[in-house]
């Protein structure tokens, strides 16, 4: 069996996760409670999120929710009110 250090399992792949999962796996144990709760965690969260999205929309999607994304040109992008940058 391989053991992974509880950091390297929460900063590695916690934070990929959505925030509804992250809700739930606080309630595995106390070190995952304050693990998921502490700022370093939601720092690098609400980061690697932020990324993320940024690279779905310079590929050329535009997030409609938390479970969807949808294809569009960029050249299309520019007409929608809520991706405006300004």
């Amino acid at each position: 069996m391989v053991y992974l250090p509880f950091e390297m399992v929460l900063f590695e792949i916690l934070t990929r996760l959505n925030a509804r999962s992250i809700d739930r796996y606080k309630c595995v144990c106390r070190q995952w409670r304050d693990g998921l709760s502490s700022f370093e965690f939601l720092f690098q969260h609400s980061t690697y999120v932020e990324n993320y999205l940024d690279y779905l929309r310079d590929e050329g999607f535009y997030v409609v929710n938390e479970y969807y994304a949808e294809f569009c040109p960029p050249e299309q992008l520019q007409k929608y009110d809520f991706l405006d940058e300004n």
